[in-house]
Parts: structure tokens; C-alpha cells; sequence
């Protein structure tokens, strides 16, 4: 990506439907980590824009997250989408162990990790949320965490929804 090679494919799609496909594909990663998932999606979205393919990547990256960290047995995963402005805002919530203040300044940092890696052995590259901030970003949304350790984490974004085309012609001041 920061080479400018990776290509973007800009299109129009259903977020919702995206959310709800992505969450059937992590199932398998729910059931291996007993983690229940709940959602609240608004029933009716307007389609966004952007590229389907690497907001799904952002989407698996934050569920898997969610159900790495959560207890074996006890997870619990909350899903919601809803309009926040001029937003479309989607929320990964999960009652895993959470982040301490000391890493959530760096945890969407290139090869950084919460918690102490040489006793708890965090596993991957340390790039998801690195990746996934810049995904969300280049279309124009942005990407954030809510956590206290102890008591899960909520890492929230929002993706633009498209301007309305009101007809009217921009004018260049001469």
C-alpha cells in the first residue's frame, strides 16, 4: 500500500450485506474460540463506495481480533452498524481482556502489539490494525479504539456515505 502499487477498486456495495458475509466466513474462528456473536445492523443503508474487497479485509481483521482476545468460553462479540452523520459507522465490541492506556497510543502502529509480548505471546505480524487504519482512511473514513484493560474493547470506524448530486455546477472563482 505505501508503495502505491496495491490496487484500489472503488465501487458501490451494500455495507450491511458486507458485514453480514464477513461474519459468516469467521464462523468456523468463533466456533474454535466458543465466542457468541450478536449484531445490530440498521435495517436500511444506503450503498457506500469504496473497495468491497479491503473493507472486508478491515472487517476480518477486527472479528478476528475480537474473538483472539476474548476468554475461551465466556466471548462475547457485538456487531453494529448504524448512520452517524454523514457516516456510515460500524462497531466491533468484544468482552475480551482489553488494552492498557500505555498501548492503545501504539497499537496501530507497523509491527506493534498490546500487552507484553514476551509473556503473552500476541499472535501475527502486528500490521492488521496498521492496514486496516489506512484501508479506512484512504476512503475517507477513520478508524479508532475505546478500552480499558480488563473490560474488552470497541474499535469503531466510519466510511463515508456519497454526496447526494444536487445538479448544481462548480464554479471556479476567476
Amino acid at each position: 500500500m505505501e508503495s502505491g502499487s496495491t490496487p484500489w477498486q472503488a465501487n458501490q456495495f451494500d455495507l450491511r450485506e458486507m458485514i453480514e458475509e464477513s461474519i459468516g466466513a469467521m464462523g468456523q474462528v468463533f466456533r474454535d474460540n466458543d465466542v457468541q456473536v450478536e449484531t445490530h445492523l440498521t435495517d436500511v443503508v444506503p450503498q457506500i463506495v469504496a473497495d468491497r474487497d479491503h473493507v472486508m479485509q478491515v472487517m476480518f481483521n477486527l472479528l478476528s481480533n475480537a474473538a483472539k482476545f476474548c476468554v475461551r468460553g465466556e466471548g462475547r462479540i457485538c456487531i453494529t452498524l448504524a448512520h452517524d452523520g454523514g457516516f456510515l459507522r460500524v462497531d466491533v465490541a468484544d468482552n475480551g481482556i482489553g488494552i492498557g492506556s500505555e498501548d492503545l497510543v501504539v497499537i496501530f502502529d507497523k509491527f506493534r502489539q498490546a500487552g507484553d509480548t514476551l509473556t503473552q505471546k500476541p499472535k501475527g505480524s502486528g500490521l492488521g490494525l496498521a492496514i486496516s487504519r489506512q484501508i479506512v482512511e484512504h476512503f475517507g473514513g477513520r478508524l479508532w479504539v475505546a478500552s480499558r484493560l480488563g473490560n474488552g474493547a470497541t474499535f469503531s470506524f466510519t466510511l463515508p456515505l456519497p454526496q447526494a448530486d444536487t445538479g448544481a455546477e462548480v464554479r471556479s472563482a476567476a
